[in-house]
């Protein structure tokens, strides 16, 4: 299990097994760690968040992930890879 929570400048990601973390503070990565905690970029599904679909921007989809992210402070889910 991994947990999200916001931190100074940025986000943490937290194996909850091993204590192990890893800061988030580039916001281009915003829509990849939000899709990790439930997030989706478009309905369409033509995008991961960081390009241009034909309903919304990539900066639109980079503020709705980092707001989703600091919505979901505290949220874990099983790790997908960011520790093993």
């Amino acid at each position: 299990m991994i947990q999200l929570d916001k931190a100074n400048g940025g986000f943490l990601i937290t194996s909850l097994d091993s204590g192990s973390d890893i800061f988030i503070q580039t916001d281009w990565d915003y829509p990849g760690i939000a899709s990790t905690f439930g997030w989706q970029a478009c309905t369409c599904g033509t995008t991961d968040g960081t390009v241009d679909c034909q309903h919304k921007t990539a900066s639109e989809m980079i503020s709705d992930a980092y707001d989703f992210l600091v919505e979901n402070d505290g949220k874990c889910v099983e790790d997908p890879g960011y520790f093993h």
